[in-house]
């Protein structure tokens, strides 16, 4: 049961309407379970009041002193003049001769004509709350009681450990820097060669990815394990940059290559999530980070795309038929873009243990955190979106776990929400597969009627949820002005 914390208010008689905002905060106070001692109620007849200040400020009963900060406060304080200058002599050397300097919370209830808080010489430095405006009272009153109660909003995690790979001998280099160093040159001196070049860039890509095995004993904790992962994941930042990087100055030169190859790169990345060598048996945990740099690269790819305004690639890579290669995902019959879908479970504990606050999707929060300077936090939330409303439209799982992330500016999702002007769904209808706007129409109806999600999908204990696509635009209005 938490112990009820003790307080004295130190204020000045300033005027009533002053006393009666005290004794207001004084009675708030005690209606949420803390002990408030005050003059008004505390302070008999015939009692010495400096003898009760003096008594209040130094006794080990009281957890904290609220010094309510007022003009006349502050100038009754600066000049030692009445009851507020012997308690201002009291709580001086005690400010000053207290290293934690905790017990004495400054508490702002008047500005001056620019804004500026009254605050006494000897309280100057301290961190103050400010309860002089309405419009934040509620919220820095709830920074009141938290310090009262000494139950922070954010707590500092446990210390961890340095990513293993800043120890190591030498740094991983990659061969895609070199080819993403020289792709410009090679594109304007030679670039009737651009399919050879995608072709070498994704071969070096694929071989250096391969390069970030983990080793690790699956039977060390799950935790120890889970920072492993994570780790390593980390330490392949590099080489993901790279390949964001080259897409980006691929797409931005408006040369023609063949999709082909972007295809059967994507095809030959479930080998990853598979032992390269002849055992027959392992943990699937073992190859959590590939599963992690596919779902990562996929996305990127599709960002990439979007903010390129490419949108026939885009078409290509999700309507695509692959025939994927691994132990698992290897089919005879062309399959589609969700398999490259991969969620990883074994940093969620890491997480829990590392930071003071829980993350709804461990996974997303570490994309988001990862994102290099040319891409968008909207770049990357728009793409899973776009994946998942075209998944949905054809009957594909693809959940969108950034999506927790969006601001109030990308919920509107241009892409769709612009399908009104004619001249952005001409743009744009490549990416629905159709060629007319009745026939995307008829496409989200179609869906609308089926769709058993009708107030939109979202995580488990989330407030927000993902708007069904039929709901982000008023179907009959589409392509309905220039």
């Amino acid at each position: 049961m938490t112990e009820t914390p003790k307080i004295f208010i130190s204020y000045s008689w300033t005027n009533p309407v002053h006393e009666e905002w005290v004794i207001n905060l004084a009675e708030r106070l005690v209606s949420d379970g803390v002990d408030v001692v005050i003059d008004k109620w505390n302070l008999k007849e015939g009692q010495d009041k400096f003898n009760f200040m003096e008594t209040m400020v130094k006794s080990n009963d009281i957890q904290k002193v609220l010094i309510i900060l007022d003009k006349k406060y502050s100038e009754k304080a600066e000049l030692r003049a009445g009851g507020v200058g012997t308690e201002t002599q009291i709580i001086s050397p005690k400010i000053y001769g207290d290293v934690s300097q905790e017990k004495f919370i400054p508490i702002v209830s008047e500005k001056d004509e620019n804004g500026k808080p009254y605050v006494p010489t000897y309280l100057e430095g301290k961190i103050y709350i400010d309860l002089s405006e309405q419009d934040k009272f509620e919220e820095n009153y709830e920074s009141l009681l938290r310090n009262i109660y000494q139950r922070p909003a954010y707590n500092k995690p446990k210390l961890g450990k340095a990513h293993s790979y800043l120890f190591e001998e030498t740094p991983m280099t990659h061969k895609t820097s070199s080819d993403v160093r020289s792709l410009d040159n090679q594109i304007s001196k030679s670039p009737r060669r651009i399919n050879s070049i995608v072709r070498e860039f994704l071969d070096d890509f694929f071989d250096d990815l391969k390069g970030y095995s983990v080793n690790f004993d699956l039977t060390s904790d799950v935790i120890v394990f889970g920072k492993a992962i994570h780790d390593n994941i980390v330490s392949y930042t590099s080489l993901r940059n790279n390949y964001v990087t080259f897409l980006d100055k691929l797409l931005k030169s408006e040369i023609e290559f063949d999709i082909d190859i972007f295809i059967k790169f994507f095809e030959k990345l479930p080998i990853l999530k598979d032992p390269q060598d002849d055992r027959n048996s392992w943990s699937p945990s073992e190859f959590d980070n590939f599963r992690f740099f596919i779902h990562e690269i996929f996305l990127y790819t599709i960002a990439i795309g979007l903010k390129n305004e490419k949108y026939k690639f885009i078409k290509e890579i999700l309507y695509s038929g692959y025939f994927f290669q691994g132990r698992h995902d290897y089919k005879k019959e062309a399959q589609r873009f969700n398999v490259l879908y991969n969620y990883v479970e074994i940093f969620d504990q890491y997480y829990k243990q590392t930071y003071s606050k829980d993350y709804i999707s461990p996974m997303a929060d570490l994309i988001i955190k990862r994102l290099p300077e040319n891409v968008s936090l909207d770049d990357i939330i728009n793409a899973d979106l776009l994946i998942y409303y075209i998944a949905s439209l054809e009957n594909l799982h693809w959940f969108p776990i950034t999506y927790v992330y969006r601001t109030r500016d990308n919920d509107r999702f241009e892409v769709i929400s612009r399908l009104v002007s004619l001249r952005h769904f001409e743009k744009v209808k490549v990416l629905f597969n159709v060629n007319s706007v009745k026939e995307l129409q008829d496409k989200l109806l179609a869906f609308k009627e089926a769709d058993k999600n009708q107030n939109g999908i979202g995580y488990s204990g989330s407030f927000g949820k993902v708007t069904p696509i039929y709901n982000l635009i008023e179907i009959e209005k589409i392509g309905t002005i220039i």
